[in-house]
């Protein structure tokens, strides 16, 4: 079944593979696999799905279907060398598989994600989406969830809204209420930067009704990051976890090019500090990250801090130990 994956993906531009091609300085872009001949030992699979129709259902900004070639382009450009850890990311063999195949309606697009999930993970391999919306929690968490339906489950979201809207029609604003819901609901669910004058009362309350555990942006601020990563460790200690990112968690000095920007928010040493205790810490078995908008990118900031959160992620996974 693994094989019939990539009939619902197209491989990666080879120009965003970037090389210096120096034996002594070696990026990420020389160590990533995809021709797909080196498939078999893959241990972290890259799937990009570049849409926003979610976003646009959602009345957000759209732009974030370009998101995914842009993280690469600054990913594949960085070195897997971290100061602090014996273990490099090299010893983790990662394929980028490409992108989702986007053409019809957004729940078409959702199922081939669903497939494409649970069969990598039904494989034990790591999987790493790269949206487009925030929609993409929900196919991502499926995928994930019936490979477990007999484990603990946990989902660890980082963003600024809970994204619990009660709607008909799914979108980036629903995801989180669509996995509440869902035949597959997750032992626990936590969510960490909300930020005032961003969520309604109403979905605040449901937020609390259902069960999840809300650290606010002034949690944060008030309590310390470590402290709350501390209580999220002994949360989720036995649970397999999905980990969500949503980059508009990030206030927009530090990530501009997003679907919706806030002037407020976690900052980019905040983030990155979490991706590598996701890492180190839980038993992540998918991260996605959703709403990188390179319309309204500086620079490449927004695009640099995914591809960053990534690399931290999986510098906590390799010293980590693995995964079990």
């Amino acid at each position: 079944m693994i094989d019939e994956i990539f009939k619902f993906l197209t491989p990666p531009d080879e120009s965003l593979f970037f090389t210096r091609g120096d034996k002594n300085d070696p990026r990420m872009g020389d160590l990533v696999f995809r021709d797909v001949k080196n498939f078999e030992g893959t241990k972290v699979a890259i799937i990009g799905v570049p849409q926003d129709e979610g976003v646009k259902r959602n009345q957000g900004r759209p732009g974030a279907r370009k998101a995914p070639d842009e993280v690469r382009k600054y990913f594949y450009r960085l070195t897997p060398f971290n100061f602090k850890f014996e273990k490099q990311v090299t010893d983790l063999k990662i394929f980028d598989l490409g992108n989702l195949k986007t053409d019809g309606e957004l729940e078409k697009i959702h199922e081939r994600l669903i497939f494409v999930v649970e069969e990598l993970i039904k494989n034990e391999i790591l999987v790493i989406v790269i949206g487009g919306g925030h929609d993409i929690a929900f196919p991502d968490y499926l995928g994930f969830a019936r490979n477990f339906e007999k484990r603990k489950k946990a989902v660890f979201n980082i963003d600024t809204h809970l994204d619990v809207r009660d709607s008909q029609v799914r979108n980036s604003g629903t995801p989180f209420r669509q996995i509440l819901e869902s035949e597959y609901k997750p032992d626990k669910m936590i969510e960490v930067g909300i930020q005032n004058y961003a969520n309604s009362i109403y979905h605040f309350k449901y937020a609390l009704e259902k069960g999840i555990k809300i650290f606010t942006l002034d949690d944060v601020r008030e309590k310390g990051l470590d402290f709350i990563l501390n209580a999220i460790e002994l949360e989720l200690k036995d649970h397999l976890v999905h980990l969500s990112f949503d980059v508009d968690s990030v206030r927009n000095a530090d990530a501009p090019g997003v679907s919706a920007t806030y002037p407020d928010g976690l900052k980019a040493e905040d983030v990155l500090k979490i991706a590598l205790f996701c890492g180190l810490n839980l038993n992540v078995k998918i991260l996605d990250i959703a709403e990188v908008n390179p319309e309204y990118d500086v620079d490449g900031k927004t695009a640099r801090l995914a591809a960053f959160f990534i690399l931290n992620f999986l510098t906590g996974v390799t010293n980590s130990g693995g995964w079990s």
